[in-house]
Formats: structure tokens, sequence, C-alpha cells
């Protein structure tokens, strides 16, 4: 199970992300960790243009859950998963597709 992205030095470190992978309404950045800490830790942006609250917790929650679920498992590091305006049109399985395309072009998986 990943951890989250909470310290304001983690988020800092997005400024100068090693990759970035984007799939129909997801955008990702990804940081490799420097050291050898095996952790993943995610981040949600998700703005208020995309839906109401309710919407917005569904997606978090899909997001994690498709983020647990992930074989084989993405590398070690800081990610920040961005959801575009379309995003709450979106079923599980096409997030899950576009999830796993970002990834992949990122270099993370």
């Amino acid at each position: 199970m990943p951890g989250r992205v909470r310290t304001r030095r983690q988020f800092a470190l997005f400024a100068t992300p090693t990759g970035r992978g984007q799939s129909g309404s997801l955008r990702l950045s990804f940081v490799a960790n420097a050291t050898s800490d095996p952790q993943v830790a995610v981040a949600y942006a998700i703005s208020r243009k995309v839906g109401n609250a309710v919407v917005r917790n569904q997606i978090r929650r899909r997001l994690r859950a498709l983020v647990d679920d992930l074989d084989p498992q993405p590398q070690p590091g800081n990610y920040l998963i961005r959801c575009g305006t379309e995003t709450g049109k979106l079923s599980y399985a096409q997030l899950q597709h576009h999830l796993t395309e970002a990834l992949g072009r990122s270099g993370a998986l």
C-alpha cells in the first residue's frame, strides 16, 4: 500500500520531476527516490472544476484502489496524479487504462 505525499519538501520535488506522463485527462509527475528507500508515495490533485466534493472523493478513492492493485509495482518514489475536468466522467475501467498509460509514459513502470 503506497504512502502519501505530505510534507512541503516532498511537494517541492515535483518542480523538477524525474518523469512525466499523460493519458486522457490524467497527468502524472514522478520523482525517483534518491536513497534506497523502497517506498511509494502518492498525492492527488483534483480541481473543483472536476465536480463537487462527492465526485472528487469518488475519483480519489478509485485512484487509490487502482494504485494499490498495480501490477507490476511502480518504481519507488513520489507520484503526483493530476485530474483534468473530464476525469469525473470516466468509468473505473477507463480510469485504470489512463492511469496505466500515464505511468508507462512517465517511465515509472
